[in-house]
């Protein structure tokens, strides 16, 4: 039975047909967007001249508007099931391995059904367990044949040809044991490949991105140049009339931000999750001083906002004069002591896959040694404590102190995952624990769960080189967009100031006549300059505006490859804006002393 193609699969989890979503997702969605903008365009003047949307403008923020709906409404659907896809394959790992070392002490007694009921605690993973379930219990359909249906509707490739083989193993009466054993480097290899082709479609998706945003900014130009060119007002328009200058601009912005946050959903969707940190309630030195600095520059930033904030309107001339220098610059302060839990964070992080990659090396001794030995855990872990771990030492120390205390075993081993912080190290010494006291064969079980996370950091690896490939497409597509629209501000800058120079040249001259005369090709400005001055202000506000959404928008990109935590997230922010801050300002002296060069 083959596999539905992704849209299908799509199409049968909304369980309706292609009109019927047609008719009761998409349809309602374009017409209630439809109206909704023509209800903004009315209230904001209607299509006059003046208003916000005046002329074209307001058709095509209407088709515009519209067309976005229509496309998130029609890929919604197949984004999910890419998601749910990505759920899947991050579990697959650890599950077949959970699978295969339970399968050596318990298959004698329970089926492979009864095994994968067990799986309880896998996310998308164990909703597709359970819908293999609902099919035996319920519908009494023979659990080859169920595994069969569940795989022809799975989004990921890699759990449907697993229920496949699973299937015909179970059909032609191969032993469950050397099923698993088997499928221990069929899925490891299937994984691998799968992971490999994943990370190259987000290199595919980084040459989309830059391409977009490329274009996003051109867009942006154009829309700057024709501001300050062919927009004009007084010092007294009304807010819709400011806005009907910038109406053009704010359709610019639009497209732009809706790259971005498209691009945000489309890498998430694409790259499988990987969590760094343990997922535990116990508190950890780490934590507990993470907390803390985590307050205390929560407070400071908020008293530096409230004062940053007050600051702006007091002087809202003379700091929106020169934003292009210091607005970016003005926004990165007063969140900079964020920086102090997120620089905690990335060095936890850093010590977290230290300590993963000593991992492997520590479970197959101790296997081994509670193989050769047979002692109670405490002796077994006293027997390690000559051996080098390098980062795990110390975490290996506490827990021999605690297991000798005889206390409670498992309550030992949950403070040793919640010290290391790490969430391979948690989830696959709880695996390691549940499989050795069910077969009995804890050297096996070692040698099974260390090949396990040898693989999957040697993935994590290949997933690092693309996370920093992206941190630096990220760098420099910032500095680039940064540059690029500071050279567009200084080109407006000086055909503002010379335009509004010749225009008052022109005090006793008609210039409608001179409109006339140049078959009316004349520029706008030429008639009343009064509004360049604010039309540029406005201009320089609203790209560093957008440049922020570029900023949170790789970052969080950035941060998802990498499998960092929101606080991370957060740190990135704020030094990419501290980059672009600088790169602005740096942009800005630079065109100001070589000014002369756009002088007309």
């Amino acid at each position: 039975m083959e596999r539905m193609p992704i849209w299908q699969i799509a199409l049968r989890r909304l369980e309706m047909p292609v009109p019927r979503f047609l008719a009761l997702y998409v349809a309602p969605v374009v017409v209630v967007t439809f109206f909704l903008a023509i209800i903004i365009v009315f209230m904001t003047g209607g299509l006059a001249e003046g208003a916000l949307f005046a002329g074209f403008t307001g058709f095509l923020f209407v088709l515009l508007l519209t067309a976005m709906s229509a496309l998130a409404a029609v890929a919604f659907p197949l984004l999910e099931v890419q998601r749910s896809a990505t759920l899947i394959e991050e579990e697959m790992h650890m599950f077949i391995t959970r699978m295969g070392i339970l399968s050596i002490g318990e298959v004698g007694a329970q089926s492979i059904f009864d095994i994968l009921k067990q799986m309880r605690d896998y996310g998308e993973l164990a909703s597709e367990v359970k819908r293999i379930e609902t099919l035996v219990d319920k519908w009494n359909t023979s659990l080859p044949e169920a595994a069969r249906i569940v795989a022809h509707q799975s989004p990921s490739p890699l759990w449907s040809d697993f229920l496949d083989r699973m299937a015909f193993s179970i059909e032609a009466g191969q032993p469950i044991d050397e099923f698993m054993r088997s499928e221990q480097e069929t899925v490891a290899e299937q994984y691998n490949t799968l992971y490999d082709t994943r990370l190259e479609s987000v290199d595919t998706l980084k040459e989309i991105y830059v391409s977009l945003t490329t274009a996003g900014l051109f867009g942006l130009v154009i829309a700057g140049i024709h501001l300050v060119l062919f927009e004009v007002g007084g010092v007294n328009d009304t807010p819709i009339e400011v806005a009907s200058r910038l109406r053009f601009l704010l359709l610019a912005s639009l497209v732009f931000l809706f790259i971005q946050v498209a691009a945000v959903f489309a890498f998430r969707a694409t790259i499988p999750k990987d969590a760094t940190f343990a997922r535990d309630e116990m508190d950890t030195p780490f934590r507990i001083n993470f907390r803390r600095s985590l307050l205390l520059s929560g407070a400071i930033s908020l008293g530096l906002v409230v004062l940053a904030t007050f600051t702006l309107i007091w002087t809202w001339e003379v700091i929106t004069s020169q934003w292009d220098k210091y607005g970016l610059l003005f926004i990165a302060l007063p969140f900079s002591p964020l920086l102090i839990p997120a620089l905690m964070v990335r060095r936890e992080e850093n010590q977290i896959q230290r300590r993963d990659e000593t991992y492997p090396d520590f479970i197959r001794a101790l296997g081994g040694t509670a193989q050769a030995r047979s002692a109670e855990p405490s002796a077994t872990i006293k027997a390690l404590r000559g051996i080098d771990f390098g980062m795990l030492d110390n975490s290996i120390d506490r827990l021999e102190k605690r297991l000798s205390t005889r206390i409670d075993s498992d309550r030992a081993w949950d403070y040793f995952t919640a010290d290391t912080n790490s969430a391979v190290i948690s989830r696959y010494t709880r695996i390691y624990i549940e499989g050795s006291q069910s077969s009995g064969q804890p050297a096996g079980t070692a040698e099974m769960v260390s090949r396990s996370v040898g693989n999957l950091l040697s993935l994590r690896n290949r997933r690092s080189l693309s996370a920093n490939t992206m941190w630096g497409v990220a760098l420099g597509l910032l500095i680039s967009s940064v540059a690029s629209l500071n050279v567009t501000t200084a080109i407006v800058l000086q055909l503002g100031e010379a335009i509004a120079g010749v225009a008052s040249g022109l005090v006793d001259t008609d210039v409608s006549m001179l409109t006339e005369f140049a078959g009316g090709i004349a520029l706008p400005v030429m008639e009343d300059a009064s509004s360049v001055e604010d039309n540029i202000r406005m201009f320089k506000i609203i790209i560093s505006l957008l440049i922020l959404m570029q900023v949170v928008a790789v970052s969080s990109i950035a941060t998802r490859l990498r499998g960092g935590t929101r606080t991370s997230a957060v740190g990135q922010m704020i030094q990419l804006t501290w980059v672009a801050g600088l790169a602005s300002l740096f942009t800005a002296i630079v065109l100001e002393q070589a000014s002369s060069i756009f002088s007309v």
